[in-house]
């Protein structure tokens, strides 16, 4: 059963409307889930002044230019990341309307972008988001964007194998580092990470596309190690915390939609 004809036209547009709210529902788990607080039933307060926000100045982008970055009782600064993260997601959206994602495809770049602003703040990679990510990385192996509602059996089974084998890459390469350096050098956070990440895109790109993500996510790593070292006036060091489950979910979010844009490369 192939899509409605009517969904076809709507669903880019659809995707770019919604970038910008998932953007800052994005934000908003990345800072209430690794504090373990409840996502849908607290409302948004202003960090300083701790007041509601009622429902005109939680409008995406538009909220933030009408008060100009301030809250509308205080007048403390709103925090820029979430205007970054908002602009983050429309971006996201635009990018899956592009390259044709689809919906499912949009809700995991946009679960990567939950799990990247997670990693930065916190260091941390909230379990229900990577349980998420492989969810949706799943269905969208399953049900790629225009083959209609039969399950592509065969596409799944390669979700599958590329969720073993990215979580099992990880898992031996943590073990032999804790087995020769005596301390762990990977979390768990970014094994069930790569989980995820190897069922979106082993079907998308193959096995060059995890070796890619992988390759982008340590050369990233190394980078922002450096400029956090640069910043703080220190040398790059080996005990140093880098959040490298930002980075990969940054390079999966790259690889996927390169993978939907340009096949053969």
């Amino acid at each position: 059963m192939a899509a409605e004809p009517w969904f076809d036209p709507v669903l880019p547009v659809l995707l770019v409307l919604l970038g910008a709210p998932m953007g800052s529902f994005a934000a908003l788990l990345a800072q209430r889930l690794p504090r373990g607080a409840p996502v849908l039933i607290t409302r948004s307060r202003c960090d300083a002044c701790g007041q509601a926000l009622r429902w005109w100045e939680l409008l995406p982008l538009l909220s933030f230019l009408a008060l100009r970055g301030r809250c509308a009782r205080c007048g403390a600064a709103i925090p820029p990341r979430l205007l970054q993260a908002e602009l983050a997601g429309l971006a996201l959206g635009a990018l899956a309307a592009w390259a044709g994602a689809g919906l499912i495809g949009a809700l995991a770049l946009w679960c990567l972008l939950a799990l990247t602003l997670s990693d930065l703040g916190s260091f941390r990679l909230p379990n229900p988001l990577t349980f998420a990510l492989l969810l949706l990385a799943l269905a969208v192996a399953a049900w790629p964007p225009g083959k209609g509602l039969s399950p592509e059996l065969e596409s799944l089974s390669h979700a599958a194998l590329g969720a073993a084998l990215g979580a099992g890459v990880f898992l031996a390469i943590s073990i032999a580092y804790k087995a020769l350096r005596g301390r762990p050098g990977m979390g768990e956070g970014d094994i069930r990470l790569m989980a995820g990440i190897g069922a979106l895109i082993l079907p998308a790109a193959g096995w060059q596309g995890l070796f890619m993500v992988t390759l982008i996510a340590g050369l990233s790593g190394i980078a922002l190690g450096l400029l956090r070292a640069l910043r703080r006036g220190r040398s790059l060091r080996a005990r140093m915390r880098v959040p490298f489950g930002a980075c990969l979910a940054m390079a999966a979010s790259a690889v996927y939609l390169a993978a939907l844009v340009l096949p053969r490369l």
